[in-house]
């Protein structure tokens, strides 16, 4: 793990002085807490094909059909420590044709993040100590608010996990405060580093976030997040840019009778850090509004990275799948900017869950269509530990030319999966 060795050291020391100190359960109670821990699988089975035009000798179809396997067992309390240790292997069955951005000679073909290969996906220790702290050490799962700017990528195969030491306190009612050091980005995908592939991202990251939870009618979180990439993988003006991150978000339910109204207000401002310049400079916006009368609900919603034409709002560590359309066309945000406007309904019909939405995407700097999308999707339980999925997305670009530097993208491309997934 690539976490800074004087931080483990400290914090290691630090649970032997609190061991030594609290030690209400003795020493032979320790086999016990470990052996008494939990066991999870999570085993998912999908199929993934891509059809869109990438140009002149390019296939336009990819295919992907993997299987990611994830064991793992988590430990027991003993004198306030647990601990977590988590494998995960992913397999193409069959023939791999897609570019998994590891697999060589395949990059004619369209996009399927899911490179093959085994990891270790989380190994952690854990210590809650007085004032309602906790600190928690090693290769781990961060999610903060919606996955918005801090996610772990959970839709992709591969799971985005952080080597990380995480300190959280909640002494005070409704209000938690989190502190994160990364040393290390375990990625989902693979990055050209000093001319190979590879899913670690070294990072000198610092996370604060702290979020206010007075009911289920509203919740606040104020967040600065800090991002300094070792090396920096790119100049400036790209997503993997150093910046500083801070921003407000306020979020809530209010149950009238049958009927409930949900509300997200968001507001977020980047600015250059570390090793960038001046030209990392851009905010973002969300308003999101909804009514739901179960089993049916609409949502509208509003969603604004800004940009300049040099340099846009940019969420290299987001959960980016779950944003600006299931196709995944706006990864990266294009440099003017880039503006959606969203409409979803979601149902169910007896034990199937339903949704669909429509999104409008267009340019933030200048007057520019980037196209508009069309997602469904359809999942079932098969009983309590299985769940069944169908998915599509559509995205509908520009037929015309663009206007230069506006989108950096044309034509049609469909996506569809399906997937079996258990759990215990």
């Amino acid at each position: 793990m690539h976490y800074n060795k004087a931080l483990s050291g400290l914090f290691l020391g630090l649970l032997g002085l609190a061991t030594l100190a609290d030690a209400a359960e003795p020493l032979e109670n320790l086999p016990y807490a470990v052996a008494g821990g939990t066991p999870n699988l999570d085993l998912r089975l999908r199929y993934e094909n891509v059809d869109q035009e990438l140009g002149a000798g390019s296939a336009e179809q990819a295919s992907a059909f993997t299987l990611r396997s994830r064991l793992g067992y988590s430990t027991g309390k003993w004198n306030g420590l647990d601990a977590q240790l988590e494998f995960e292997n992913l397999t193409a069955i069959g023939q791999d044709d897609y570019n998994s951005t590891e697999n060589s000679g395949m990059a004619a073909y369209p996009v399927v993040a899911d490179p093959e290969g085994s990891e270790l996906n989380q190994a952690w220790i854990r210590y809650a100590g007085p004032a309602k702290t906790t600190a928690k050490l090693g290769r781990q799962r961060l999610i903060f608010d919606n996955a918005r700017f801090i996610g772990n990528v959970g839709w992709r195969q591969r799971e985005q996990t952080y080597d990380a030491l995480l300190l959280s306190n909640s002494f005070l009612p409704k209000l938690t405060f989190d502190y994160a050091y990364l040393g290390n980005v375990n990625s989902f995908r693979s990055f050209v580093i000093d001319g190979k592939p590879s899913t670690n991202r070294d990072i000198e990251g610092q996370l604060l976030h702290l979020s206010y939870d007075y009911a289920k009618s509203l919740k606040l979180s104020a967040y600065d997040y800090l991002l300094d990439f070792q090396p920096p993988l790119a100049p400036d003006s790209s997503p993997s840019a150093d910046s500083q991150t801070w921003g407000l978000r306020a979020s809530g339910n209010l149950p009238h009778g049958a009927l409930s109204f949900s509300y997200a207000l968001e507001y977020a401002q980047q600015s250059d850090y570390a090793d960038s310049t001046g030209v990392v400079d851009a905010d973002y916006q969300l308003i999101e509004l909804g009514l739901e009368a179960k089993p049916a609900g609409i949502k509208l919603g509003y969603e604004k990275l800004g940009g300049d034409g040099s340099y846009a709002f940019q969420t290299p560590l987001a959960t980016l799948h779950a944003f600006q359309g299931w196709a995944d066309m706006f990864l990266v945000t294009p440099a003017n900017g880039l503006q959606e406007l969203y409409l979803s309904l979601s149902g169910k019909l007896e034990k199937v869950a339903l949704m669909a939405r429509w999104s409008q995407f267009s340019a933030d700097a200048v007057d520019g269509d980037y196209g508009s999308e069309l997602d469904l999707q359809a999942t079932r339980p098969l009983g309590s530990q299985l769940t069944a999925g169908l998915k599509y997305a559509a995205y509908y670009g520009q037929d015309a030319a663009p206007v230069t530097g506006v989108s950096p993208i044309k034509g049609d491309v469909d996506k569809a999966w399906a997937w079996l997934e258990y759990k215990f």
